[in-house]
């Protein structure tokens, strides 16, 4: 099976014998891969809508993987037992989406070792629920698939705070600095920044100033991790 650029990336994270369950894994694509290339010998795939459960299914059957991927229908993590996986991995949904999965399901992350984690939007709230739970962040991947440049977060139990609220946001500079996509990823948001106060430029009041103000202090930021970047990579 070939998986996207998006879940190859993800794949690549899984250690090897490792104990998954992939929570809302639609097609089980990335389950059946992992098994099929001997990456992990037992997979969980949890789907909650029917539709997708079936598809998943299907997949799993005609790959002949019925007796090492378990497909179970359920909402988030309460598809597995505690203790039951030692790897979670839960991709393309938001954020907020996949904050709600953790902390619904917080008694099934016993013995969890890993987290592979690719959030759609609102990484930062991810980010930081991690932080605020026990887990620390060892790996900032991106990868652009068909135009779009994704994020995936690994985590693993520890303690970890940003001082820089502007990593919860963007990721961890020390992780991503020499990544060949972080400066077009910094440049992406540089340019949001320069629209937003484009458009902010003929408000008037104190909260748009404000706000402006805000904008703009971190935009200056960015270009500064952008140039650091940039001389770190010899560009």
């Amino acid at each position: 099976m070939k998986l996207s650029k998006r879940l190859q990336k993800v794949a690549d994270l899984i250690p090897m014998r490792a104990k998954i369950a992939d929570i809302g894994s639609d097609h089980a694509y990335l389950p059946t891969y992992l098994v099929e290339q001997g990456k992990v010998v037992k997979a969980v795939a949890g789907e909650v809508n029917q539709g997708p459960y079936e598809t998943a299914k299907r997949t799993v059957e005609e790959a002949g993987l019925s007796d090492k991927i378990d497909v179970r229908r359920g909402n988030g993590l309460e598809v597995i037992t505690a203790g039951e996986a030692d790897t979670i991995t839960v991709c393309g949904m938001g954020g907020g989406t996949i904050v709600e999965i953790l902390a619904a399901g917080k008694d099934k992350l016993y013995g969890v070792k890993k987290m592979i984690l690719q959030p759609m939007v609102d990484s930062d709230r991810l980010r930081k629920w991690l932080h605020q739970n026990g887990w620390r962040i060892t790996v900032e991947e991106l990868v652009m698939d068909e135009g779009i440049l994704y994020e995936i977060l690994l985590a693993e139990p520890g303690q970890e705070v940003y001082s820089d609220p502007l990593w919860y946001e963007f990721g961890n500079v020390e992780l991503l600095k020499n990544h060949p996509l972080f400066p077009q990823k910094i440049a992406c948001a540089i340019e949001k920044l320069e629209r937003i106060l484009r458009s902010l430029q003929k408000a008037q009041g104190e909260d748009a100033g404000m706000k402006r103000d805000a904008m703009l202090e971190k935009k200056n930021r960015l270009e500064e991790v952008w140039k650091a970047c940039k001389q770190e990579s010899g560009m």
